[in-house]
């Protein structure tokens, strides 16, 4: 018989416990033990028992916020989600640095709770059995990311059908809740979006998720941002995981469109990711942005292999000099260079990807270098502890 995993509750409220009680109920084997504070002297022999700790944490108290970080620090063996209400984006980023696995923030739901338990409670079963997971990530507008996801996207996509993985086709989610045009870049007309499935989360599984996504002959599988604005907050941490460890189940590769603005859910995300691409215009304020994120990813301690890409990138004499230049005042090498071509823009207008559109572009042969350099990327991945490839720690 299969030992049973213990999720320690500390400090945790009667709303939490009820979702956490329904949430259990789709996790085999699990017991759940409860201790009315976070305070490590309080807990006694229980953190040892305990498989997960499942902390409520009151931003607004510092007494509350102090017990979670000396609990953190007594326990760093030991995986703690932090339940916070009224998060800010620097509300998550300070548990996470003080010991945080997972953080969830309101509103709470049990499908939360549960791909967050589930995501830690069997991470080698998961782990071993997931595709690939490429987020982008750029820190400015102007740095081409629809057209660099896509057309890489698709040319990965040809790799994985000549492997031996038995996953579908290659899937891009487009969480610019926002501003994400993917499905006008592959000429797509969407019955269902992302708003759909944040509407049904409380029954979201693989079955929902591949109904709300729309096929492209390339072989793309499109996960579609809404037409219209929606709060960047209207999607949590917990659901955005299980949204990209359900597509990962699926595909053998997801790319992840992110938007430019962070929130509390693209930490997590960039944490399960198995590589990342930090995509930048060559100019100033590429740079600066693209400061901003290393320092942020600096800070959250996120550990996933990265790509450093410059993207429109004009004239020769460019195309040797700021790489460089650019670079060294970052102290990170420029890892690919993709030209300015005004191909991209047609085929963007035509509905139509560039690689398929225009094969022999300037820009097209770059993607392919690209492409290759990721595999490579993730074969060497493959071959080292679980703990670098991107997983969530």
């Amino acid at each position: 018989m299969r030992k049973p995993r213990r999720i320690l509750l500390a400090g945790v409220g009667d709303e939490i416990r009820a979702m956490l009680d329904r949430a259990a109920g789709g996790l085999p084997d699990i017991e759940i033990d409860q201790a009315p504070s976070a305070e490590p002297r309080g807990l006694n022999g229980k953190v040892v028992a305990a498989d997960v700790l499942l902390v409520e944490v009151d931003l607004q108290s510092s007494a509350s916020t102090d017990a979670f970080v000396r609990l953190a620090a007594a326990t760093p063996d030991r995986k703690i989600i932090a339940a916070a209400r009224n998060a800010a984006p620097q509300d998550v980023r300070l548990l996470f640095r003080a010991g945080a696995t997972d953080v969830l923030t309101a509103p709470f739901s049990p499908a939360a709770f549960q791909a967050s338990l589930g995501e830690l409670l069997t991470p080698g079963e998961r782990g071993s059995a997931a595709g690939r997971v490429i987020s982008v990530i750029r820190g400015c507008g102007g740095a081409g990311a629809t057209t660099v996801t896509l057309n890489l996207a698709a040319l990965m996509s040809r790799q994985g059908r000549k492997s031996t993985s038995t996953r579908g086709p290659t899937a891009v989610l487009d969480l610019d809740l926002q501003f994400g045009d993917a499905d006008l870049a592959l000429n797509l007309e969407p019955r269902s979006t992302v708003v759909d499935v944040l509407r049904a989360q409380d029954r979201f599984d693989s079955r929902l998720l591949q109904s709300a996504m729309i096929d492209h002959p390339s072989g793309l599988r499109l996960l579609a941002a809404p037409p219209r604005l929606v709060p960047l907050d209207a999607l949590h941490a917990g659901f955005a995981g299980e949204i990209v460890a359900q597509s990962a189940q699926l595909h053998a590769y997801t790319f992840v469109d992110l938007p430019c603005g962070w929130s509390d859910w693209t930490l997590p995300i960039l944490r399960q990711s198995s590589a990342l691409i930090l995509l930048a215009p060559p100019t100033v304020q590429g740079a600066v942005a693209t400061r901003r994120l290393m320092e942020a990813l600096d800070d959250a301690e996120v550990t996933t292999p990265s790509l450093f890409v410059l993207n429109r990138m004009t004239g020769m004499v460019d195309a040797f000099e700021k790489p460089s230049r650019i670079g060294k005042s970052l102290s990170r090498a420029v890892d690919a260079v993709l030209s300015l071509d005004p191909t991209a823009t047609r085929a963007f207008d035509r509905g139509v990807l560039l690689v398929d559109a225009f094969p022999n572009a300037r820009l097209s042969r770059e993607l392919r270098g690209l492409a290759a350099k990721l595999e490579r990327g993730l074969a060497q991945a493959d071959q080292r502890p679980a703990e670098v490839t991107g997983a969530a720690a």
